[in-house]
């Protein structure tokens, strides 16, 4: 008996694997067809159930049946493909990404451009300035955070340095003074 449900036990798990035999799956249904069964293959009983009534009964089915059912499936299918591939298009279509520039103007001998051709360049320069001058700053303040640093007037006259590096690189004197007045005033 134990042999019996041993070898229950591995068709179960070869069944539920996809890997049994018709032969199988034959000898599965008639154990399960009994009545007394051990407890702990009762679980899996109205599966065996279902299994083989459910293949008993699309084997009994006219064939035009089966054909009809797989047209409708296949048909459902490349409905549902297509309704998936029109509004993934639909939904994944490249908006036109906006000009970070738009809206943007600069002043140049008291007159407004704002022909992003013209001033694009300006703009992209300025950007790199200021990126230039962050990664500057991040030098000189890694500078200062070495422990090597420990006479004040070294330190003040890095920063007096630094601070004369940024103005040199503003051309617009009026904008050169009033970024001077700032750095200057606590320092």
């Amino acid at each position: 008996m134990k042999d019996e449900y041993k070898t229950i036990n591995e068709l179960l798990e070869r069944f539920f694997e996809g890997l049994t035999s018709v032969n199988e799956e034959r000898e599965l249904y008639r154990f399960f067809k009994q009545s007394a069964i051990p407890e702990e293959f009762v679980r899996y009983k109205p599966v065996m159930h279902y299994f083989e009534d459910g293949i008993i009964k699309e084997m009994d089915k006219p064939a035009h049946l089966s054909f009809k059912r797989r047209w409708l499936m296949w048909g459902s299918v490349a409905a549902s493909f297509l309704l998936i591939l029109f509004a993934s298009l639909f939904y994944f279509q490249k908006e036109e990404s906006a000009d970070p520039f738009e809206g943007s103007y600069i002043i140049r001998n008291g007159v407004r451009i704002t022909d992003l051709n013209l001033i694009r360049p300006v703009l992209e320069a300025t950007i790199q300035q200021a990126l230039l001058q962050e990664q500057e700053t991040d030098r000189f303040i890694e500078q200062l955070m070495k422990p090597d640093f420990s006479v004040e007037i070294q330190i003040i006259q890095q920063t007096h340095d630094h601070y004369q590096r940024i103005l040199d690189n503003i051309q617009h004197e009026e904008i050169r003074n009033e970024v001077a007045t700032i750095l200057y005033t606590n320092f």
